[in-house]
């Protein structure tokens, strides 16, 4: 059984990386470690897994976590991770991040996206984008993975095929998100406070979205050659999930069967990619505590327009760090993820 701690597990993400590995059957849980555990077990934080999980809530000790763990997963806040995972890297433990602190490629993209100076710039080029359907060998060589945020999951799968095919145009894609209220985290903002955000739908950081450099970094990567997107991200009433439409102009002319079969014949064998027949448009609910991530499409005229649902706690980013951990381990990537 391979030892799985979690730095940072008081979160969502923490909540649903301990529901996963609950059922997976190679791994067990080592540590869940916080920044003041007073005393606390986990079921004393999420109930619902009372008697299901049960183990004690323990501090930030670097040497305890290392010694016990062949590979950690950090889920603490963006910026603070780079506090930590460097104290663990050099230990040769395996290690996965979910915060944004080592997705991006360059060090000065920090201070406009995160407005922070990055403490461990170094170490960049040694994670590997944790986007399984894009980047699986390197996941599966790499010791250390930065995982996907939850919007760019979802735009980057709905874009992966049409962008290596050269299909679109790469100049102007218009993508439009919504999110569920627990994209914001546990701690408690104004915004995604009930009274704010029940009966309500909103954009906001439009133009400025600290997603944005991430997405367009990694889309260029597919497309080989500069990416441009206007993203404009919205707070929608639903706790979980993400639903993002995307607009793009064809370079050639094609009907929706035919790029749909383009996109059969490219995510043919994928485990997590459920293509909808055309004239469908995915649903959260539909994927709402699961790791699957729904595509729809319809051309009209000359634009493409893209439909993909996710589970922003799971494929947006527990659940994907999961099939990665798998990945990284020579496992099955659908264990504990079915």
């Amino acid at each position: 059984m391979t030892r799985i701690s979690i730095v940072g597990a008081s979160g969502y993400t923490g909540l649903e990386l301990v529901r996963i590995l609950l059922r997976h059957p190679a791994v067990e849980l080592a540590h869940l470690a916080v920044r003041e555990p007073a005393g606390q077990r986990f079921s004393d934080l999420f109930p619902a897994l009372r008697g299901l999980c049960d183990l004690p809530l323990s501090g930030l000790d670097v040497e305890a976590i290392a010694q016990g763990s062949d590979l950690i997963f950090f889920g603490l806040p963006h910026t603070s991770s780079m506090e930590w995972v460097p104290r663990f890297m050099q230990r040769g433990i395996k290690l996965i991040d979910l915060s944004a602190d080592y997705r991006l490629d360059r060090a000065d993209l920090y201070r406009t996206a995160y407005g922070c100076e990055h403490r461990q710039p170094e170490a960049l080029e040694q994670f590997v984008y944790g986007l399984p359907e894009f980047n699986r060998s390197r996941i599966a060589a790499s010791a250390a993975v930065a995982n996907p945020g939850c919007f760019p999951t979802s735009v980057e799968l709905a874009l992966l095929p049409a962008l290596r095919r050269g299909l679109i145009e790469t100049a102007s894609i218009i993508v439009d998100s919504k999110t569920g209220i627990s994209g914001g985290g546990r701690s408690p903002k104004p915004a995604f406070h009930y009274p704010e955000a029940n009966e309500n739908l909103a954009a906001y950081k439009v133009g400025r979205h600290q997603h944005e450099p991430e997405m367009e970094q990694e889309l260029a990567k597919m497309a080989g050659g500069p990416v441009d997107i206007l993203f404009v991200p919205h707070l929608a009433p639903m706790t979980r999930g993400i639903f993002s439409t995307i607009y793009a102009r064809l370079r050639e002319t094609a009907d929706t069967e035919e790029v749909l079969a383009l996109y059969n014949e490219y995510y043919r064998g994928e485990p997590f990619i459920r293509l909808l027949p055309a004239g469908e448009a995915p649903q959260t609910r539909h994927v709402s505590g699961s790791n699957f991530c729904d595509i729809g499409m319809a051309v009209v005229g000359s634009t493409l327009i893209l439909m993909s649902a996710i589970d922003n706690l799971v494929k947006g980013a527990s659940g994907q760090a999961v099939q990665d951990m798998n990945i990284m381990l020579g496992l099955d990537e659908t264990l504990g993820l079915l």
